[in-house]
Formats: C-alpha cells, sequence, structure tokens
C-alpha cells in the first residue's frame, strides 16, 4: 500500500521516479514533469498513462460510460449528508463541492485539473484568487514550479508560451537543510533519537490517512481534524530535518505504513 521510496508513479508509463529528496533543481524536475498538462489531443489512458491529466481524462470517460449503462441514479446513489463541502473546510479559494450527479462529478475533475495545469488547459492560472493577495490570480501548480525554475513570476498578460517575465524570485538554496534523499527507519538503531522522531512522525502520518478516510467516508467533520494533523506533521518533519544524522545530512521523513494494532488507536476511533 505504502512501497518504500524511490518508487515508480503508481499506473503511469514508469518514466517518472519518486523520491523523498530536499528541496532543488533535481526535485523542481520531478513536480514539474508530474504536473505537466496534457498535450493537446492526448488521448485518455487509464493505466502507462503518460500525464495526470490523459489519466483524469480515462477517469471522466469512464464516469459517462457508466452513467450511459447503468443510469446515473445508480451511479450516484449516497447520502449527500455524507459529503465534504465548504461548510467543513473554508481554508481554500477553490472549488469545495458534494458530488451527487454526474455534471457536480465532472466539475469536481475539472476543478482539480485547472489547479494543476491551468484553466482550461490553456491558461497559466487555475481561475482562482491567491489566498494570501486577492489581488493576484492563482498560478496553477505546474506554472508555479515553472516560476521557481526560472526564477520569475507570472505576471498579467502571461501565457504558456512567453513564460514568466514578471518580478524576480529570488531563491536561497544555502537555506535548504542537506536531508538524507529516501531515509528509512532502519537507517537508524531501534531506540535511537532520530528513529524515534520517524516513528513518531509515521504514526502520525497514518493517523492523518485514517482521519481523512474518515472524512470522505461518511464523516466530513473530521476534515478539520484531519487538516489540523496536517499542520503537526508538517513540525515534525521540520524537526527531523533539523537532526544531523552524523554523515553531513540531516535526518528526515520516512512515509512509512503503521499497521492499525500498533498505532495506539482503533481504525473505528472516531
Amino acid at each position: 500500500m505504502l512501497p518504500a521510496h524511490p518508487r515508480r508513479l503508481p499506473h503511469s508509463s514508469g518514466a517518472l521516479e519518486l523520491s523523498l529528496r530536499p528541496f532543488g533543481p533535481e526535485g523542481l524536475d520531478v513536480f514539474l514533469r508530474l504536473e505537466r498538462p496534457a498535450p493537446p489531443g492526448a488521448p485518455a489512458e487509464s493505466d502507462d498513462y503518460h500525464t495526470i491529466g490523459q489519466f483524469y481524462a480515462a477517469i471522466e470517460e469512464g464516469l459517462r460510460r457508466l452513467c450511459d449503462e447503468l443510469g446515473e441514479r445508480r451511479v450516484f446513489t449516497g447520502d449527500p449528508s455524507r459529503q465534504v463541502h465548504t461548510d467543513h473546510f473554508r481554508n481554500t479559494n477553490g472549488l469545495l463541492l458534494p458530488v451527487v450527479d454526474l455534471a457536480s462529478a465532472l466539475t469536481a475533475q475539472q476543478e482539480i485539473v485547472d489547479q494543476g495545469e491551468g484553466h482550461g488547459r490553456s491558461e497559466v492560472w487555475d481561475g482562482d484568487r491567491e489566498a494570501h493577495h486577492p489581488d493576484r490570480a492563482e498560478v496553477a501548480h505546474f506554472y508555479r514550479f515553472q516560476e521557481l525554475k526560472a526564477g520569475r513570476r507570472y505576471q498579467r498578460g502571461d501565457t504558456p508560451n512567453s513564460g514568466p517575465t514578471g518580478e524576480a524570485i529570488r531563491l536561497d538554496w544555502d537555506g535548504v537543510r542537506p536531508m538524507r534523499p529516501n531515509p528509512r527507519i532502519t537507517d537508524h538503531p531501534p531506540g535511537s533519537a532520530i528513529r524515534a522522531a520517524q516513528e513518531e512522525f509515521n504514526h502520525t502520518y497514518c493517523a492523518l490517512l485514517h482521519l481523512l478516510e474518515l472524512a470522505f467516508n461518511g464523516n466530513p467533520k473530521m476534515l478539520a481534524v484531519a487538516t489540523g494533523t496536517m499542520y503537526g506533521l508538517k513540525a515534525q518533519a521540520e524537526a527531523l530535518m533539523r537532526m544531523p544524522d552524523g554523515e553531513g545530512t540531516t535526518a528526515g521523513p520516512t512515509f512509512e505504513y503503521v499497521a492499525p494494532e500498533h498505532r495506539g488507536w482503533s481504525t473505528g476511533d472516531h
């Protein structure tokens, strides 16, 4: 369920390897490849996909086909009160709408695509406003990574072809903590401070996965709890990356699976 890093992107063509690594040119390139927009006219690909966008196109095809074959009412049968919506999570500029029929399912999926690849896959903007700068349009994920690589922001009038032409971005490469790439629990002996911190991180990580499962399986109020847990996870990761591991690098989070019976709480806890 959670294979170790490095690993291939699941169900993709296998061309992209995912690693846990410090911020830098190599990591930035992985994110650019991960968020790369699908080429115009690219076919839907449900497996061995070349871009995430082609995978989403395959999901859309599948939803439409199911509704044609079975009818919408037999596909979307859930209780709408169990759906997550904006009343459960307001810390976003994007849409967070309940999925109750084909139209809302496709709208929700398009929101995801727009946030990653740009509105309509033809703009650098995702259609929303920046959360902390409402006077600015929000840049889609792929183009945000392009800004970092180019060292310059996108501004009004820029396009995917023009690239970013706005104000310069300064990156403090010396400020990046030298985390050991692809850290694992087994890198350090039982009882060591680093291993204990990594184990604690993994417990929090799996608790987060559990909370998200609860939230999206009928208990939407748990989304707020999951969000708070995310911030706790961030603090634990930052603490690990301040711990020297004795080899010129620092420790880091391992994102390893902890079985429910070893977490100290029940999977039925709400």
